[in-house]
């Protein structure tokens, strides 16, 4: 038993695989590369704000008055955002505790995070991440 050829058959079964390659570059690849190109960013700024907290608690716990404390906490944060090269109000900061021996400061940082971000084009929307350290007096601290 032979087939016969028949030429409209053969050519409606050709030019899907462009069409599917396309198909997928456009679902899969692009998505995937815009994610791995957010994740740096997410990291980079989590790291600064831990680093914001760290850094301004430590400074309230040094500071001769609560006051004088909180001011200079809100520089420290704003030098680490002007470091990185953020645009003001990227960071923000809130502080509570006291200055009494064997007490605690915690200083939270809170980062503006972009949900999607590309290059030399722009960020898409944003989210927030908040870090949290907790610094304690020195008991033996002289008042």
């Amino acid at each position: 038993m032979t087939r016969s050829w028949r030429p409209g058959l053969a050519r409606s079964s050709g030019g899907y695989a462009a069409a599917e390659f396309v198909l997928g570059i456009c679902l899969i690849v692009v998505p995937v590369t815009l994610l791995v190109l957010s994740l740096p960013i997410w990291s980079e700024r989590q790291s600064m704000a831990q680093r914001a907290a760290d850094e301004s608690a430590r400074t309230v716990v040094l500071a001769p008055s609560w006051d004088e404390g909180v001011l200079a906490g809100r520089r420290v944060v704003a030098e680490v955002s002007r470091n990185y090269g953020l645009p003001p109000g990227t960071l923000r900061v809130e502080f509570e505790g006291a200055l009494q021996r064997g007490a605690t400061v915690t200083s939270r940082v809170t980062v503006t995070m972009p949900v999607l971000a590309i290059p030399l084009v722009g960020r898409a929307a944003a989210w927030h991440w908040t870090a949290v350290h907790v610094e304690h007096v020195d008991r033996y601290r002289s008042l």
